[in-house]
């Protein structure tokens, strides 16, 4: 089980938003950071995942991740916008 942490605005001392999470994994599993840049996609146009496939949006925006080595997907990230994610 996972535990997502965030400290808002108010509670910093700077005035940032903290986002922390932790990722459950076996103490030598390698976890990467990668940078996805933004792309336009052609409509219609598929995404391998994991163990799916599906339509892939129009417009991806410039994020970074934080993952698993083995995985396609994430477990962390946050994108051009300041949105950030945790699973």
């Amino acid at each position: 089980m996972c535990d997502t942490i965030v400290a808002l605005k108010n509670s910093t001392l700077n005035n940032c938003v903290l986002f922390g999470k932790n990722s459950d994994r076996e103490k030598n599993e390698p976890h990467i950071v990668i940078r996805v840049p933004r792309k336009e996609h052609k409509k219609g146009e598929k995404v391998k995942c994991t163990y799916i496939e599906v339509e892939q949006a129009e417009v991806t925006y410039d994020c970074f991740l934080f993952k698993p080595s083995w995985i396609w997907g994430a477990e962390m990230g946050v994108n051009e916008f300041g949105v950030v994610i945790g699973n």
